[in-house]
């Protein structure tokens, strides 16, 4: 899906106008959820060498798609903060649209990605596919996560990922100033 990013922004921007925030306890929770993604996608982004290799070091050693698994952390965040228990159908219908139209985006997203790296990589591929979880991480494989030597902080500034960072950053400002302000 070409504007997955584009749509997810559009997404990610209804919830925040549908929903009602309105407790800071839960906002805080969410912020951890999305600080976590945005870890687990800045080590993807300083771990990722596109186009040249298949990699299969550092987080992807632990799941074939972290930087997924990272937006998915942060979704979670965001739709934790965005949570109202003084309003559950409003909060259950941003979840349900947010978690469904997400999950449609990146299953579509992921089946071309391994299409095509299938295409490129072949048997050694399959061979990746076959041992390491596309999503969620097998308890043995986070170890993944702490191979110091599969990051450069020369990848991670060409893959650009500080960008998602202040995305992020700013969503959580705005769900801050309505839980503040009410609006």
């Amino acid at each position: 899906m070409k504007k997955r990013i584009l749509v997810s922004q559009i997404i990610g921007a209804a919830a925040v106008l549908i929903a009602r925030p309105n407790n800071w306890k839960l906002f805080s929770a969410g912020i951890c959820f999305m600080l976590l993604g945005a870890a687990i996608r800045a080590l993807a982004s300083s771990a990722i060498v596109k186009s040249r290799t298949l990699t299969i070091a550092g987080p992807y050693a632990a799941v074939r798609n972290p930087l997924y698994l990272g937006t998915a952390s942060m979704v979670l965040g965001l739709l934790v903060s965005l949570s109202n228990p003084q309003a559950p159908l409003r909060t259950g219908a941003v979840w349900l649209i947010t978690a469904v139209s997400f999950t449609l985006i990146y299953r579509v997203q992921i089946k071309a990605e391994e299409e095509f790296l299938l295409s490129v990589y072949g048997e050694e591929f399959e061979r990746y596919r076959s041992r390491v979880n596309a999503i969620l991480p097998r308890p043995a494989d986070i170890a993944g996560f702490f191979d110091r030597t599969a990051y450069s902080w020369e990848i991670f500034r060409k893959n650009k990922e500080w960008r998602g960072f202040l995305g992020m950053s700013a969503i959580a400002a705005v769900v801050a100033a309505r839980i503040k302000y009410g609006f």
